[in-house]
């Protein structure tokens, strides 16, 4: 008799609950996870100034906003395996970086103009920052980002294994990155 009640309670919480190993193991893979707007400010941690970059899900790679570059030699490394540029943080000031060049790589570029070429070659450099208390290292391709309405943009390779983007919000974990720009 006890048997059959504990069978009929759990073919109950079966139907309330439908497939609950399933819901079980999204929730367990999201919940690691942090939650952040479409736009953030992202902190560049050896620089210790931070910048607003848009979450952008239908780009791979992120790029920053960079103009007046130039090869930076260094005494025991290659030439042109440095690279000092100029780009603008979240108040507009002028700042510059100084990186070692990973790799150069192509981008696909939509364009109407036929004559244009559909890829353009860019550098990439590697960057310590933190977005919403997350610290991690990421690859960025240097472009000129002048006429866009933001310097940086993060593509999914940055985002996919630490983030959920809220379409719906901007600015939300903004906050969260403070202390590591007082730590560095």
């Amino acid at each position: 008799m006890v048997f059959r009640h504990y069978i009929i309670l759990i073919l109950i919480i079966l139907l309330c609950f439908g497939n609950t190993s399933a819901l079980s193991a999204s929730s367990l893979k999201n919940s690691k996870k942090v939650t952040i707007g479409w736009l953030e400010k992202t902190y560049l941690l050896n620089y210790h100034f931070a910048i607003r970059a848009k979450m952008d899900t239908g780009a791979k790679t992120s790029s920053l906003h960079a103009t007046d570059m130039e090869y930076v030699s260094v005494a025991g490394k290659p030439p042109r395996s440095r690279i000092r540029f100029k780009t603008v943080d979240t108040i507009g000031r002028s700042r510059i970086i100084e990186a070692d060049i990973v790799r150069e790589v192509y981008i696909k570029k939509s364009s109407l103009n036929p004559e244009s070429p559909a890829k353009e070659a860019r550098l990439e450099i590697e960057l310590d920052v933190c977005l919403a208390g997350v610290e991690k290292k990421i690859r960025v391709n240097l472009t000129n980002r002048e006429g866009m309405n933001y310097r940086m943009i993060l593509g999914r390779t940055a985002l996919e294994k630490d983030f959920v983007i809220d379409a719906g919000q901007t600015f939300i974990g903004s906050k969260k990155c403070r202390s590591f720009m007082k730590k560095k």
